[in-house]
């Protein structure tokens, strides 16, 4: 799978929980670059946050049947 395709899922996931202000950022030009791509999003409450998380790790997992190596969104718990 492609860091693409990857970043795809990620917005997948955001878009299934009804995310707003979704950014994917493009970093494969930008030189010393830790990474592909960059994807943020906003949403309304700390439960919605979560659930955006959540929604995310279950799209990656289904797909290439691995868990993210960073996340965000679960500092409440």
């Amino acid at each position: 799978m492609t860091s693409k395709e990857l970043s795809q899922l990620v917005v997948n996931g955001m878009e299934d929980r009804k995310a707003e202000e979704i950014v994917l950022m493009d970093l494969r030009d930008v030189k010393g670059a830790v990474t592909d791509f960059f994807v943020l999003c906003s949403g309304n409450s700390d439960t919605q946050i979560e659930s955006i998380a959540e929604s995310i790790e279950k799209e990656i997992h289904e797909a290439i049947s691995e868990n993210p190596w960073r996340k965000e969104g679960f500092t409440n718990k």
